[in-house]
């Protein structure tokens, strides 16, 4: 596939010169002869061609114009194919990984945004190689997933929460979430690192980070009436970010599945 593309850029470049060429030799051609004398010529031949003195090409001069023409365009291309070669090797690096799924998410329904998320770093599994889709997902998860998916800066300084010391695997994460405004400690000074998050947290999270624009809902699930994350809530289900259940329930202080945080931010990343 790259040779086919490096051939056909370089016929089109090649055809570029040749016209360009020529309609820099026909407009030397059609201008007012000179009297010029013998010597005069030879010096202009020697001049850089285009020049004032020197409006149409000499041979000679047309020579060493295409010899170095054609040298930088032969490194340019080779600088191309070079550059070419990486976003295919890169691509087939890509795509390796979004076929390989966990052992645990074979035909699972969290399948494609895991692997989706997986390539592209923002999410992995567990050192013994599965992915334990029905999970709950920690509050400290959620931080790295968020910082991973957000390419935010580590900023284990910006934490400052009494139960998040800063040798805690996930301060840097949740400083940086913190710093961004994505997601919040309680108002006691502690961040609860390791507590599940429930289905309401994260939708509340992810509107917070991702906005979305869709007319006001109306109301679909019937657990939310005076609920503080209702709003939240029924705009990503508009947008087609989150799902309830079949019994018309959202369940919102359950707690999230890593297959279905997965999966929402999955499809708010792919919109």
């Amino acid at each position: 596939m790259m040779s086919k593309r490096f051939q056909f850029l370089a016929i089109c470049i090649f055809i570029f010169l040749a016209v360009a060429l020529s309609i820099f030799l026909l407009r030397g051609t059609g201008e007012p002869a000179r009297a010029e004398t013998a010597g005069t010529k030879a010096q202009a031949a020697e001049e850089e061609p285009g020049s004032a003195s020197d409006p149409v090409l000499t041979r000679a001069s047309l020579e060493r114009r295409l010899e170095a023409l054609t040298a930088g365009l032969r490194q340019d291309l080779e600088e191309l194919q070079g550059r070419l070669d990486q976003v295919e090797e890169g691509m087939r690096a890509v795509q390796a990984l979004l076929k390989a799924s966990f052992p645990d998410l074979r035909g699972h329904r969290a399948e494609q945004a895991v692997n989706f998320l997986r390539a592209w770093g923002v999410i992995s599994g567990y050192p013994d190689g599965r992915f334990h889709p029905d999970d709950p997902v920690s509050r400290a998860a959620l931080a790295v997933m968020l910082a991973r998916a957000k390419n935010l800066s580590s900023n284990p300084a910006a934490a400052g929460f009494k139960d998040v010391p800063p040798g805690h695997w996930a301060a840097g994460a949740i400083g940086a979430v913190k710093a961004a405004g994505y997601l919040h400690g309680y108002p006691d000074g502690r961040f609860c690192p390791d507590q599940p998050v429930t289905r309401a947290e994260v939708a509340a999270v992810l509107h917070n980070a991702y906005p979305v624009q869709v007319k006001a809902p109306a109301a679909r699930f019937r657990d939310l009436k005076g609920h503080w994350a209702a709003g939240d809530i029924e705009l990503l289900a508009a947008a087609g970010i989150v799902e309830g259940f079949a019994d018309g329930t959202f369940r919102p202080d359950q707690a999230m599945s890593r297959a279905d945080v997965a999966m929402a931010l999955a499809r708010i990343l792919q919109q």
